[in-house]
C-alpha cells in the first residue's frame, strides 16, 4: 500500500481559540505566528503534532496551537516530551521553553536530551530573563544588567546555549534573532524533517509587565535591552 496523503492544512487550521495573553510587543507573538505558518508546510498531520513546555511565557504555547500537547512542570519539558516520542515515534514532538526553565532548574534534562538525540524539536525562547515572574534575572542574564533581582547588576556569566549544546554533543543547533518572521518559519520546517533532537534558539529583548499597585492608574511597559555577547 502506498503512503496516505496529509490533508493540506492552512494557517488557521492550527490556530487555537484561546485569548493569546503575552505583553504587547514581546517577540513571542512572532515565535507563535511563524509556527502557525510553518505547521502547514510539515507534511505532518494535524493530529500528530504535540507541543510540551514547562513553566515561563514560552510554556503558554500549547494554549495557542490547536493540537495536542501538555503545560507541564518547571524544567522538566524534555524528559515529557522524550516519553511521548518513544512511545509513539510516528509523533511530530516539539517543546517550548525558555532561558529559565530550560538553562536553570531544566539545565539537566535540557543537556541530556540533546545528548540522546530523540527525534524531538526543541524552541528555546531566550530572552535574557524571567519575564513571566516579572524581571529576575536568569541563567542567560548578562554581567550587569540591571534586574528586579539584581539592582546593582548582574554578577554572574551567562550561560551561553549555543555552546552548551556543542558541549551535549549537539546535532542541529540554530540561533535566530525574533523578529524575523519568514527565516523563522523556514527554519521550524528544516527542524522538522531533522532525524534527531533540534535546538533553535530564537533571542529577543523582552518586555516585562510590572504588577500595578493600588497608587497606580496605568501599567507602564520596561524594556529589557541586549546584546550579543562578543
Amino acid at each position: 500500500m502506498g503512503e496516505v496523503a496529509v490533508k493540506k492544512y492552512t494557517f488557521k487550521d492550527f490556530q487555537s481559540d484561546q485569548e493569546v495573553r503575552w505583553c504587547p510587543g514581546c517577540d513571542d507573538y512572532v515565535i507563535l505566528r511563524s509556527m502557525l505558518k510553518a505547521l502547514p508546510e510539515m507534511g505532518v498531520k494535524k493530529e500528530d503534532v504535540v507541543f510540551i513546555s514547562g513553566i515561563g511565557c514560552s510554556s503558554r504555547f500549547p494554549y495557542y496551537v490547536d493540537s495536542y500537547g501538555m503545560h507541564s512542570i518547571h524544567g522538566r519539558a524534555p524528559a515529557i516530551a522524550s516519553g511521548v516520542k518513544l512511545a509513539n515515534p510516528n509523533l511530530s514532538v516539539w517543546v517550548a521553553t525558555g532561558d529559565g526553565d530550560s538553562m536553570a532548574i531544566g539545565g539537566n534534562h535540557f543537556i541530556h536530551v540533546l545528548r540522546r538525540n530523540i527525534d524531538l524539536n526543541i524552541v528555546l525562547f531566550n530572552n535574557e530573563i524571567y519575564g513571566l515572574t516579572k524581571g529576575q534575572f536568569s541563567p542567560t542574564s548578562l554581567i550587569g544588567q540591571k534586574t528586579k533581582s539584581s539592582p546593582y547588576g548582574n554578577t554572574q556569566p551567562p550561560f551561553q546555549p549555543g555552546e552548551l549544546a556543542i558541549g551535549a554533543r549537539a546535532r542541529f543547533f540554530a540561533r535566530i534573532g525574533g523578529n524575523t518572521p519568514k527565516e523563522m518559519t523556514q527554519l521550524f520546517i528544516n527542524a522538522e524533517k531533522f532525524k534527531g533532537t533540534s535546538l533553535i534558539e530564537i533571542f529577543f529583548g523582552s518586555f516585562v509587565l510590572p504588577i500595578a499597585s493600588s497608587k497606580e492608574s496605568v501599567i507602564s511597559l520596561a524594556f529589557t535591552p541586549f546584546k550579543i555577547a562578543s
